[in-house]
């Protein structure tokens, strides 16, 4: 049994059986079919084209094992078998059912048929056999990848808890501090908005922290979707580096945009990539000392637009390149103006990418800079719509 299904798999995904027999076929010929295919639960038995019942091997050959059915069953056609047997107690489900539900209906059935294989309707006019043996394994799997969901869901738990520790407690205590000086002390205007523009500046990054983890909790949770459409690249950077240049002019920093054409469509979900992209130029003004540069490139190159995002600051180690797109990465380089980071903006970023069957990845040498490079397929001669 194939083993490449996840937690909510559904019958269609399991390995389905697909062999039929006429029922004016003689009994004879399911005997060799079941001799040639040991592994066969069952037969589709089929009259003028339709289904008409499921003949098991388990109970072919047990009838088969009684003398007066051995003599008779050369000479007699496939529906002879069913001829004393009127009521049919086939279980038939759709393919689209999952395995859970499925294995819950198959063990309510009558003991006598308990073990007999599932009919799988895959369309209107098309079935398969499924062996409930295949359907039990198939519910241990889901039984075993729930409890690796629910053993993940706890350590990102515990992580969780660790991060709001460790790495809210001085921003909490920062604007506690400034509240108590803006209660209790006796201070003119100026100095009040000073301490008014900390409070600002320390609850926008635990704003930052907390979406960041909930984000994560979102996609860890969730099968995340993504909803493409045909964008302009140039268009969707230049807003973001609008929206971060205050940020640099902070730091001194400049920003600079270059691309080889304009437009340059992709077909993607843009939210998802201005996701993306304020992540890694959040990060290149966050990590980069002041008076850096940061660029931001865009080119299309055959059927695929790269994105490029390069910075001055500190580079990655080759320790911190194995654990870069890790959830919760704690890496060697920090903030250059005690910046706020959760160690979850790459991981989320990574997964983004990769929803849209695209690549991400750095080029660093420490003390030199880093530069990420995002590859996303491309669709040519699309229409904007922005």
């Amino acid at each position: 049994m194939t083993t490449t299904f996840g937690i909510n798999a559904t019958l269609g995904e399991l390995d389905l059986v697909s062999l039929t027999i006429d029922a004016d076929d003689p009994l004879k010929k399911a005997f060799e079919i079941f001799t040639k295919h040991p592994t066969f639960p069952g037969l589709i038995v089929l009259k003028d084209g339709k289904l008409f019942r499921m003949l098991s091997k388990a109970s072919f050959f047990e009838a088969m094992s009684q003398q007066y059915m051995y003599d008779l069953y050369s000479i007699r056609a496939v529906h002879f078998f069913f001829d004393e047997n009127v009521s049919d107690n086939s279980l038939i489900l759709d393919s689209n059912i999952s395995v859970l539900s499925a294995s819950t209906i198959a063990l309510k059935r009558p003991g006598i048929n308990r073990f007999d294989p599932i009919i799988v309707q895959c369309s209107e006019n098309s079935f398969k056999l499924l062996d409930y043996y295949t359907l039990l394994l198939a519910e241990n799997h889901v039984h075993i990848l729930t409890s690796e969901l629910l053993r993940e869901a706890n350590e990102f738990k515990k992580e969780v808890l660790g991060v709001v520790a460790h790495d809210l407690r001085n921003p909490i205590g920062a604007i506690l501090g400034c509240a108590n000086v803006l209660i209790e002390s006796d201070i003119n205007k100026e100095d009040s908005l000073e301490y008014i523009k900390i409070i600002q500046e320390v609850s926008q990054q635990m704003n930052n922290m907390v979406n960041d983890l909930l984000i994560s909790a979102i996609n860890d949770a969730t099968d995340f979707m993504i909803n493409p459409a045909t964008f302009d690249v140039i268009t969707l950077i230049a807003k973001i580096i609008a929206n971060f240049k205050d940020s640099a002019e902070m730091k001194h920093q400049k920003l600079y945009f270059y691309y080889t054409e304009n437009p340059i469509i992709l077909n993607a979900d843009s939210s998802k990539i201005r996701e993306v992209l304020e992540n890694l130029l959040s990060n290149a003004i966050k990590y980069s000392a002041n008076d850096k540069q940061i660029k931001v490139s865009v080119e299309k190159l055959d059927e695929m637009v790269i994105i490029k995002v390069s910075d001055e600051g500190p580079g990655f180690s080759d320790f911190d390149k194995v654990k870069l797109f890790g959830k919760f990465a704690r890496l060697s380089a920090k903030p250059t103006a005690g910046e706020s980071s959760t160690g979850l903006g790459l991981f989320i970023a990574k997964k983004l990418v990769e929803l849209h069957h695209g690549k991400i990845g750095v080029e660093s040498i420490v003390n030199e800079g880093s530069t990420f490079i995002i590859e996303l397929p491309n669709i040519p001669n699309s229409t904007v719509t922005d």
